[in-house]
């Protein structure tokens, strides 16, 4: 029996520019902001989840140790007055894993608004939803499959910038499980792909080989038209036909 197990981790890649608008004036930080920044960043998770649901992906539940991550991280730009996903000297992953957060993958988007306006927090959360979805990169975050977890925070100093982190994530104990079986009498060389590496093992006959993921992965037999793409834990079968090896799962 042979066993692949890696833990695949995605430090806020793509590093994604910031979406900044700029319009100024100032405005007062009493708890009734505050109330209403936390009500910002539900909406956001709202939005984001709605945006996720038309196209066909499924919501993601806000982890709370995910969630003391972005508040601590938006705190840190707002107080500090830095921005950036380094801005503090570590990766979105190793900021979780600070808060608490076992990760298979992290992924971050941020941005900030400086405004003279008096917001609101139904303002805030479509500006900074809409600038997200508005920019490739960190719509490809917004919209990838593989998450299942999330957390919005919105951090201010002055009530004129306003800062905030979204995470994404999957957590360890969700990464994908597969193991193969080759019934087939012959050894078979297989290649697997994820997140755009891949590795080439061979399996002999009734071997057994054991993978762990945070990614979908595809399975190839080499020299063959066997391919299977897989999105979730699954058992796979390597058997016989009248037209070469298949790949099952069951």
């Amino acid at each position: 029996m042979r066993s692949i197990i890696v833990k695949a981790t995605l430090l806020a890649a793509p590093l994604l520019t910031p979406y900044v608008s700029h319009n100024l004036l100032a405005q007062s930080t009493d708890q009734q902001k505050a109330i209403d920044v936390d009500k910002a960043s539900s909406m956001i998770v709202e939005q984001t989840n709605q945006f996720r649901a038309k196209s066909d992906q499924q919501p993601s539940e806000v982890n709370p140790s995910l969630q003391e991550a972005a508040k601590s991280f938006a705190r840190f730009m707002a107080e500090k007055d830095k921005y950036g996903h380094y801005a503090d000297g570590r990766t979105p992953a190793e900021r979780a894993k600070a808060a608490g957060y076992e990760y298979c993958v992290v992924r971050e988007n941020i941005a900030y608004r400086t405004d003279t306006r008096e917001l609101d927090a139904e303002f805030l959360a479509d500006h900074f939803t809409q600038g997200w979805i508005d920019s490739p990169e960190h719509r490809e975050n917004m919209l990838a499959q593989y998450i299942t977890e999330t957390a919005v925070a919105i951090a201010t100093i002055d009530g004129t910038t306003y800062y905030a982190v979204q995470l994404f994530g999957r957590p360890e104990s969700a990464a994908y499980r597969i193991e193969l079986s080759n019934e087939s009498e012959k050894t078979w060389t297989l290649q697997i792909e994820s997140n755009g590496g891949m590795d080439e093992v061979h399996v002999p006959p009734r071997g057994v080989l054991k993978m762990k993921r945070c990614f979908p992965v595809t399975i190839s037999i080499v020299d063959t038209n066997a391919s299977l793409t897989l999105k979730d834990s699954a058992n796979v079968k390597v058997q016989a036909s009248d037209d070469g090896p298949t790949l099952t799962t069951n």
